[in-house]
């Protein structure tokens, strides 16, 4: 296999280096996007950096999310002398998507039919790419996990090449690594089976012995994981509720980020699912194409094809099964890519074979086509960095998060909040992440025990903040059905609110001192 140092890649090093400085100017204001799932990857990172436990910051074992992306962050923490994860964030995020930028760039220039041109362009528009400067500029698993992706496409081809043990234990290793950086990495197993299967080079006990060898290798790192999880917590990943969503809704809501996608078509919706089943269609029409006439099997753009086939059967199902947030641009991030390679590797095969009048004449329809697409990307970019130079990026390190009065009071009076009363929160990670104050999330009103447990309690504090609405928790209303609301303190983002038993003795006896609230 070629080096992968940059022989005939310097146009990709430029594309590198620019999306690096897109990441870099877009966390220059207030540092990198956290969002809930961020928080927990620092305060497990960093506890297991400084006590080697995998906890949150609550305490609690990790059992939602895996154990890579974590470790990772410790990782570069320990590395880089004890920086910490949210200093140095924004540097490591410029550096995975100017890695994955050149990843990119280097697979595109051994593409079946090379095409510097297709290559540029196709550079650009990953460069400015709303989906894929979105993702880096948060604190987020898919920053690496793509990076993992990408590794696993540039490793297959010379082990289908030269079938050696070597290059299969890799490919193992980069899936396992990828399973436990997202649980949705065991689609890297499930891609590598499937290209292995339809392998027709690799035949018989052959076939059988590196098909074992790759699952066994591959799935140890995730089985270690769950062992663990299992340990500490009693189940695999989580309390994972069953699905409320039928396969069509999740069929819109797949459609609808390629909707998004694809700048003409943004907002237009109600053909979404139909778009949706069209692209899974279609690359499985090009798989069984490439099988079936036996030509470019083997090729980057193959490999890339079946992964988008068997991660959006894979989150397709699992929304369907499993209960968790719509699917959107960023759960389905780690198709861009693939999709971008798979709609458009055809071109210049299609345009080799022509007159070099008539293929000048195509190349100049396409990339008025491209340019069209380029410019709908960036008018989406400057729209986001219209907020995000003067305010940050959505999340807890925006301006509106930091200056919020809810939590300025939370941490002007948590001595005596903690020390009075149980703390309730709809955000209890945006509350420890701003004041260090370890609060409750307020129960998830489909767990009985829990919600019995909370409304057992004779009194608690519940904040409230407006922009962290969750239709699954309790609300307050229901709340209030059950408990004597005795104070409220309203904010412009927010209320505090103080219940207590319904009786006027036991509240008598009960009910602390609320402290004043306290105005920025």
């Amino acid at each position: 296999m070629r080096t992968l140092l940059p022989v005939r890649n310097y146009d990709s090093i430029i594309a590198a280096l620019a999306g690096a400085f897109l990441i870099f100017c877009f966390t220059r204001h207030s540092g990198i996007g956290v969002s809930p799932d961020s928080v927990t990857y620092i305060s497990v990172a960093t506890n297991l950096h400084e006590h080697g436990t995998l906890t949150d910051f609550n305490k609690s074992p990790l059992m939602d999310f895996p154990a890579g992306y974590p470790l990772f962050l410790s990782g570069c923490v320990f590395l880089t002398g004890g920086v910490p994860v949210l200093s140095l964030a924004p540097y490591l995020n410029c550096l995975l998507f100017g890695l994955l930028i050149y990843l990119a760039g280097w697979i595109m220039e051994r593409f079946s039919f090379r095409s510097k041109w297709y290559k540029w362009t196709l550079l650009s528009l990953i460069v400015f790419s709303p989906c894929l400067l979105e993702v880096y500029s948060m604190l987020w698993s898919e920053t690496l996990f793509m990076i993992l992706l990408l590794l696993f496409f540039l490793f297959f081809r010379p082990y289908f090449l030269t079938h050696s043990t070597r290059h299969l234990l890799l490919l193992a290793l980069l899936a396992g690594l990828a399973s436990i950086t997202r649980y949705a990495g065991i689609t890297l197993i499930g891609a590598g089976g499937l290209l292995l299967l339809c392998d027709l080079r690799l035949r018989g006990l052959k076939k059988l012995w590196h098909l074992l060898l790759f699952g066994l290798v591959a799935v140890i790192p995730l089985a270690i994981n769950l062992w663990r999880n299992s340990h500490a917590t009693g189940t695999l990943t989580g309390f994972r509720e069953k699905g409320i969503k039928t396969f069509g809704t999740n069929l819109q809501d797949f459609g609808s980020v390629f909707c998004d996608w694809m700048p003409f078509l943004k907002g237009h919706h109600s053909m979404a699912a139909v778009l949706g089943l069209f692209w899974i269609l279609l690359f499985i029409y090009f798989f069984l194409r490439r099988l079936m006439r036996k030509e470019r099997a083997f090729s980057y753009e193959h490999i890339a094809t079946a992964y988008f086939i068997v991660y959006a059967v894979f989150m397709l199902g699992t929304a369907t099964i499993s209960r968790f947030q719509t699917l959107d641009s960023r759960l389905l991030s780690p198709l861009f890519l693939p999709w971008l390679w798979g709609s458009t590797c055809w071109i210049p095969v299609w345009t080799a074979t022509w007159t070099p009048v008539k293929r000048i004449g195509v190349v100049l329809v396409v990339i008025v086509a491209a340019l069209s697409f380029q410019s709908a990307q960036v008018t989406a970019d400057l729209q986001a960095w219209e907020g995000v130079q003067y305010a940050g990026i959505p999340g807890y390190t925006e301006d509106s998060w930091r200056n919020s009065e809810t939590i300025d009071f939370v941490r002007k009076n948590k001595d005596s909040l903690r020390i009075k009363s149980t703390l309730y929160s709809n955000a209890e990670d945006a509350i420890w992440f701003l004041t260090g104050v370890r609060s409750d999330m307020i129960p998830h009103r489909d767990f009985p025990r829990d919600v019995k447990e909370f409304l057992a309690e004779d009194h608690f504090y519940v904040i409230w903040f407006n922009d962290a609405e969750n239709p699954d928790l309790l609300s307050i209303e229901t709340i209030g059905r059950y408990k004597k609301l005795s104070r409220v303190l309203p904010f412009h983002d927010g209320t505090v609110y103080y219940f207590t038993k319904d009786s006027l003795a036991s509240r008598a006896a009960a009910i602390p001192a609320l402290p004043a609230p306290v105005h920025p």
